[in-house]
Order: C-alpha cells, then structure tokens, then sequence
C-alpha cells in the first residue's frame, strides 16, 4: 500500500507534476515573503545594519503596493499610503504588497517549470527551504519573545486607559490592558516564545519547536483575529511556515499519538550530510541566537530601565491633560485634532483624539529647563514645546521654533487608586471579586 505522505527526501525521490510544481510555487512565495515581507524579518537581528538592510529587502514592494493600490484598485486617503507605524499591519497597502509577492512568485514559477523540465524532485533544495523557515521563525520568536521578556511589548494599563468606560475601550486595548496588568505573566509569555526560537532553531529540537511554536503563535493568531489586533497576516504566515515545517512528519506524529505506536522523523532537518557540515551548521545558528539577544537587550534594556526609573520617580506632569485651548491643534494619526493628552508615569504618553481613538506617545519631562517633548509612535511630528504652569491644575504648552501652536491645557482628576492595579494575587478567594 503506498505511504500517503511521501518522504520529499527519500532516497532518489520522484515526484508528481503536480507536487514540483506546488514546491516551486510555495519556494518562491516562501522565501520572498521570507526575505521581504519588512517585518521583523531575520535581517533586524544583525546589530547596526540590520533595521536598513530589512528597508532595503521590502523596498520594491513598499514602492510598488502604493501604486497599485492608488491605480489598480482605486484606494484613496489613509488607505492609499502605507503608514510609518506599520509594515506589521493589516493595512489594505499590506494585502496589495503581499498579492505583488504572490503574483512575483508564481511568474518565477512558470519559468522555473518551463526552464527546468528535468528534475524529478527538489530534496536538497526543500531541506534549505526549512532552514530558512527555521531562520525566519527564529528571528521572530527571539524578537517577539525579548520584547515581552523586558518586558515592553504590552505596557502596564495607562492612564488614558484607566480613566475610561470599559464599553468605550477597544478589543485591541482591552487585550492589551489584560497582558500588561502583570508583567511577570507577560515575561513568561515571551520565555515561552524565546523558547520556541531557540528549539526551531537546532535540528534535534526542531520538531518539537515547530509543534511549541503553532501553539504558541497559534494563540497569539487567535489573539489578533478575535481582539482585532493589526498583526493577522503577520502571524497567520508565521503559522503557515511552522506547518510547512511539521508537515512531512504528521504521519508519524499521528501513529505516536493516537495509535501509540512507535515513530521515526520522516525527514532530515539539515542541508549538509557531513558531521562538519552539521556542526558549522550548529555553530552559526549558536551565534545567530547570541547576536539576536545581544542586539535585542541593547535595543530594550535601556528603554526598560529607564521606564523603571520614571515609575519611580514620576514627572511633575504626569496625569490626564484636557486640552482647553490651542492657537493651533495638535494634529494625531488620521488627521484629527488632539483632546486629552495623558503623561504616563512610565515616560510614555496616549495622545486622545477628538474622535476618542487613542494615539501612541512618548512625553519627555525635563524640569530643569521646563521642556515637554512629545514623539508619536508611527505617525506625527515630534514637537518640543515649553511650559508653564499658572497653578497645579493648568498647563501651558509653547513650541520652540514655531513648529506647532500654543495649547492651554487643565488638569483631569483622576482617582488615587486603582483597584485594577491593586487587586493582587490571593491564594484564598471565597468569592471572585467583581465589580
């Protein structure tokens, strides 16, 4: 009876047509998207060069998607411009750049098949195809998983938050309150993704990380569909590669579980053949997860100690700001005019808009000089304003070199505690507490 999954590196492997052609086709898209997809690829791991090189490898598409967009489908507005926030998004741009990688790929598909009608099978180039899978994971796993080791990804609940009607807030927000409220849960959620880089990474490992990782990025996937967060395509192909690499090994995995009979791998996991090739192999990979930690701590550790030492010593503007007055509006995301500002303990800021959407921020408080500097996250321009304080509850902004108008602001209450952020952990609970 023959094997319904075959070996793709069996010994002199013959495959169907068909099958050739489908590896030549997810070759292409796979490795492109790879390669270019501008987000949080294995390029952002190289120290110094590593942001320009990922710019370099997505700036075809990055090009082209704007002008398809704008011509072929008509996009106009925030729509036809992909925005600085987010290569990660779910922009519409970002569905038009991945349809040029497909469109791309299967063009290099019709000329590999009309151009190579000799070969019978691929196996030496299908196991590089799964390095470069493991690579790309890697990358992101190590990536994802330092910035909530720090943590930084989910920041703990912001003012802006916590002084707003729960009905009011996004899911997105929602989600992100929840996995920031405590920062050691958000730790282990990224040693766990730390975890799967480092055991996708090495070929005894392999499976088992791929089979940790759909788990893992499969909640993650579950995370964006249903709390609506603008990562879905993003992990919906980190999902994709981490099946592709289990696939050949469902067979065995199948009868070890559920038949409870004995199982071999189905498949080698390296490209090389030779001990020394295994262990050069081994060595760079080594060095690829140190260089990845190394560049992450010194992109994170920084900005974590210092967001450490704001909570403890918190500016003298922290708090909620309700914009009275503006000689001229301070501009956010989409365009709309900026209502309440919030000065994070942290050294963070959310920029309210007028529509009630919430702008990320940075706001840096000097009082020695009596400067606020505010720097949107992905969009906006950066303004260092001078201020002023009439009394305790009202606020005068004045930008330097005339790049915004002047803004009279006045202070929000805001309540003292929060029991969001004092509740706690307790063994005994005769009741949940809800209010």
């Amino acid at each position: 009876m023959a094997d319904p999954i075959p070996n793709p590196t069996a010994a002199n492997p013959v495959w169907s047509p068909w099958t050739r052609i489908g590896f030549r086709l997810a070759f292409c898209y796979l490795t492109l998207y790879a390669v270019c997809c501008g987000n949080t690829t294995f390029w952002k791991t190289i120290p110094l060069v590593g942001d320009r090189l990922e710019l370099l490898f997505w700036w075809p598409f990055k090009h082209a998607a704007p002008w398809f967009g704008q011509h072929l489908f008509h996009l106009t507005g925030t729509s036809a411009w992909l925005h600085p926030v987010g290569v990660a998004g779910d922009q519409a741009l970002t569905y038009v750049s991945i349809g040029i990688m497909l469109v791309v790929a299967s063009v290099a598909t019709l000329l590999w098949t009309a151009l190579d009608r000799r070969s019978t099978a691929y196996p030496r180039l299908y196991l590089w195809l799964r390095l470069l899978l493991r690579v790309a994971i890697g990358a992101a796993m190590l990536i994802y998983g330092t910035m909530k080791l720090f943590p930084n990804q989910m920041a703990a609940p912001s003012l802006a938050v916590l002084n707003e009607p729960m009905g009011e807030t996004s899911p997105m927000t929602l989600l992100w309150t929840m996995l920031g409220l405590h920062p050691l849960y958000e730790m282990i959620c990224g040693a766990t993704e730390l975890l799967c880089g480092v055991l996708i990474l090495f070929r005894r490992t392999a499976l088992l990380g791929a089979l940790l990782t759909v788990f893992v990025v499969g909640n993650v996937a579950l995370y964006n569909y249903f709390f609506d967060v603008p990562v879905k395509i993003y992990a919906t192909h980190l999902l994709l590669m981490a099946f592709v690499l289990i696939a050949p090994d469902l067979r065995a995995l199948f009868g070890f579980f559920w038949q409870h009979t004995p199982a071999t791998a189905r498949i080698d996991w390296s490209p090389w053949k030779t001990s020394q090739g295994l262990r050069t192999e081994s060595l760079l990979l080594a060095a690829f997860v140190a260089m990845t930690l190394a560049n992450q701590s010194y992109r994170l550790g920084p900005q974590t100690l210092r967001e450490l030492h704001n909570i403890a010593h918190p500016g003298p503007l922290t708090g909620l700001w309700h914009v009275d007055h503006a000689t001229q509006p301070y501009i956010t995301g989409d365009g709309l005019p900026m209502t309440v500002l919030s000065l994070e303990p942290n050294g963070r800021a959310m920029l309210r808009a007028s529509d009630n959407a919430l702008w990320r921020a940075t706001g840096t408080c000097n009082p020695a000089d009596h400067t606020l500097r505010i720097t949107p996250i992905g969009r906006g321009l950066v303004t260092l304003y001078t201020y002023t304080q009439p009394d305790a509850t009202h606020l005068v902004l004045t930008p330097l070199q005339g790049q915004r108008g002047v803004l009279t602001l006045s202070r929000i209450p805001t309540p003292a505690k929060y029991p969001l952020l004092e509740r706690g952990f307790h063994w005994v609970n005769e009741w949940g507490l809800e209010r």
